[in-house]
This record gives C-alpha cells, sequence and structure tokens, in this order.
C-alpha cells in the first residue's frame, strides 16, 4: 500500500502536477492520521472493555467471599446458641444448695466450647485488588468505602468478643483446684478411653468431690453468670456481624448481576 501511495506520489511529480501532488500528500496524511485515531479508538474500546470485564469479576469474587463469611456467621451462631444452652444448665446447677461438681463440669465444659474461635472476614479478593494496585478498577467508589467500612466494624465487633471470651478464661484460670470445679468426670466419653487410663479413671472415681464446696460457690456463681451473658453478649455481636455482612451482599450482588 505505501508502495502505491508512493508511485503516485513519484508520477505526479514526474508529470509536474505539483498543486495535485501538495493536495494529494495533504489528503494522505489527513487519512494517516484518521487510521491512527480508529486504531487508538480501538484499543482504547479494547481497555476499556478488558477494564469493565476485571471489575465485574472482581465484584463476583468479592460476592463469593461474602458468602463464605455469610456461612461462617451461621456456624459461629449455632455454636454460640449452644452455648447458651449449656451456660443456663450451668448456673442452674450452681443455683443449687448441693451443686453436683460433675454436672457443673460438663455444661462448664460445654459453655466454653470453641470459644476461641472467632469472625475472620475472607479479605483475599479485597487484599489482591489492592495488592496489585487495581483498586482503580472499582470505578463505584461507595463499594469502597462499604468495603472498608465492613472490614473495620466487623474487625471491632470480633475484638470485642475475643476480649470477653480471654475475660472468662482469666476468671476460671484463677481457681486454683480445678478437681473442686467438676471439670473432670472419669466417666465421661470425653475423656474416656482417650485421655485417661483404667486406673487413673478409677482413682479419680475416689478423688472428685460430689458437690461444689461451699466455699467456692459464690465465686464460681459470678464466674458462670459471667460466662452465660458473654455468651448472650456473643450472639448479639455475631447478629451485628451478620448484619453487616447481608449489607454487602446486597450492595455486591446487585453490581455482580448488573455490570
Amino acid at each position: 500500500m505505501i508502495k502505491f501511495f508512493r508511485k503516485i506520489r513519484q508520477n505526479m511529480l514526474s508529470e509536474g502536477k505539483t498543486g495535485k501532488y501538495f493536495k494529494y500528500a495533504i489528503g494522505e496524511i489527513i487519512l494517516v492520521v484518521i487510521g491512527i485515531l480508529i486504531a487508538l479508538q480501538i484499543n482504547n474500546w479494547n481497555e476499556n472493555r478488558k477494564a469493565n470485564t476485571l471489575e465485574k469479576s472482581y465484584y463476583c469474587l468479592l460476592l463469593d467471599d461474602l458468602k463464605q463469611d455469610k456461612q461462617q456467621v451461621d456456624v459461629l451462631k449455632t455454636l454460640v446458641k449452644e452455648r447458651i444452652s449449656y451456660s443456663n444448665q450451668m448456673i442452674s446447677v450452681i443455683q443449687q444448695d448441693q451443686s453436683d461438681a460433675t454436672k457443673f463440669g460438663e455444661n462448664l465444659r460445654y459453655a466454653i466450647r470453641l470459644a476461641a474461635n472467632s469472625f475472620q472476614p475472607n479479605d483475599a479478593t479485597y487484599e489482591d485488588i489492592k495488592s496489585s494496585g487495581n483498586l482503580s478498577i472499582i470505578k463505584d467508589k461507595k463499594i469502597v468505602k462499604a468495603l472498608n467500612t465492613y472490614f473495620k466494624t466487623t474487625d471491632g465487633y470480633t475484638k470485642a468478643i475475643i476480649t470477653n471470651f480471654e475475660l472468662d478464661f482469666d476468671r476460671l484460670s484463677n481457681f486454683e483446684n480445678f478437681i473442686s470445679l467438676g471439670l473432670f468426670n472419669a466417666n465421661d466419653e470425653f475423656y474416656k478411653n482417650k485421655i485417661f487410663t483404667e486406673d487413673i479413671r478409677q482413682q479419680l472415681k475416689e478423688d472428685l468431690p460430689q458437690f461444689i464446696p461451699k466455699d467456692i460457690k459464690p465465686r464460681l456463681y459470678g464466674t458462670a453468670l459471667s460466662i452465660g451473658l458473654n455468651n448472650r453478649r456473643r450472639l448479639e455481636l455475631l447478629n451485628l456481624i451478620e448484619s453487616e455482612v447481608d449489607n454487602m451482599l446486597r450492595l455486591l450482588n446487585q453490581k455482580c448481576t448488573n455490570q
């Protein structure tokens, strides 16, 4: 094509058609400029299309992360509801005149079961977006702001949950004699054939008290109430976390679907 245009220009010059040559040269330049502009427009269109595709994929990946957060909250809520039930049973035992140490210990163990587990938001996609420098691809800045608020808010709720757990753990750790709490039940399936040998279990049956000593009951009563209250508070905090998750799910579901 270039050789073709060059030949035309040479013919014009050789025939003395200088005026036509300049007009043709200007027209050729204009065609080249138009061609460049069209190529740039096509390139920009392709880049925008790629960016839009990547933006939608990010919205959908973020949505998948939030769905995992929702499942995590459901599991944690189920666990804490079970702990609340055992907390009530534990308090009921300690309120009796003669508190059965074994029953109290069993309920206490389940009232704090997996209490160290707390909500951890899935931020894998968001951290990948930030670390790769692609945060500008998210055009809806309300989404970015909402995500920052989400992670900050849920982190605050999680810290409150962990703080309450540590308080209960510290209270239990301050008891000098765990045997008096009835935590060790030789006949419990949790221990049977897993931790204690037969001879140890037989000795435990003789050593374990049948009832919680009266001198530690008031202090233990306060600890039991604290565990029950903190389990209830944990459920409230998990409900707040779930509300944050649901809000983000609605925002991202709309973005993932409509983009």
